[in-house]
């Protein structure tokens, strides 16, 4: 098994280049991929000569699909209790509150799928680069629950965010552009020429100011609330996951396969479950 992430400098150690290393599944995050992400977070956080950390997907399909959704455990309860989904999330957002926090700043290089949890780590960077064959969205919401790191209202307005949201659905490259969600646009074969050519901009300030800058606007997203938001997410993903459409999910990926569930999740029209009272 290799790693989940590569780490790798430019010629002179001033750009730091990690990319998430699970082109089989679309890059999807797991409990290791995270890990190793936020270990090399930190390692070109540390490095003096790193002045920034550009964050990309291995493969030509996907910078990353979200979460590893796929059932582990076949022979246990199919729907996790609200103990386990909080510890569960609460290890799964280490990596976007790394991002946020980091010193340096850290531009998401798309190309192709960046969907829910993949699109979570990309709103928490700093600058993002998509080419035109890029998609957004929080899909996954379709199954029940909350994104565990709720950021789309900071990047984008409220309108905005409830038109994802509140759907679920998958936009393009454009559309995410006219959202706020993404930088620029480019073709495919410009895009690391694109990211490239921002990196030397950034350059050309001191690198301590733009640490400043960095957590300075940061800041004033958190105090609209980002960061206490991005807890409460947490808590209401977890709350989410129990309700009967959440339920029914877990059942049936257990029982009856992972593509049978994503079909119940994206084509049944799911209406307010009524009270039993």
């Amino acid at each position: 098994m290799g790693a989940a992430i590569d780490y790798t400098t430019d010629v002179d150690c001033t750009v730091a280049h990690i990319k998430l290393n699970r082109p089989d599944s679309l890059n999807t995050l797991n409990n290791r991929l995270i890990e190793e992400l936020c270990d090399a977070l930190k390692r070109a956080e540390a490095a003096e000569d790193v002045r920034v950390i550009v964050l990309s997907g291995a493969g030509d399909e996907a910078f990353s699909a979200g979460y590893d959704i796929t059932p582990q455990d076949e022979s246990s309860d199919p729907v996790p209790s609200v103990d386990e989904l909080l510890d569960e999330f609460e290890a799964a957002t280490d990596h976007v509150h790394a991002v946020w926090e980091c010193d340096k700043p850290v531009i998401a290089a798309v190309d192709g799928y960046c969907l829910a949890g993949g699109s979570d780590l990309a709103m928490a960077c700093d600058l993002v680069f998509a080419t035109n064959r890029s998609t957004f969205g929080y899909p996954g919401l379709r199954m029940a629950g909350v994104p565990p790191t709720l950021i789309y209202p900071f990047v984008m307005n409220l309108h905005e965010a409830k038109e994802l949201l509140l759907s679920g659905k998958i936009v393009d490259a454009d559309r995410a552009a006219q959202l706020g969600m993404v930088n620029r646009v480019v073709p495919s074969d410009q895009l690391m020429d694109a990211v490239s050519a921002e990196v030397a901009e950034i350059r050309k300030m001191p690198g301590n100011n733009v640490r400043i800058l960095k957590h300075v606007l940061n800041g004033a997203a958190e105090m609209q609330g980002a960061k206490p938001m991005f807890k409460y997410s947490e808590l209401f993903d977890a709350l989410g996951h129990q309700t009967e459409y959440g339920k029914e999910y877990y059942r049936i990926a257990t029982e009856d396969g992972f593509d049978a569930a994503l079909e119940y999740m994206n084509e049944v029209d799911k209406r307010m479950v009524p009270s039993d009272k």
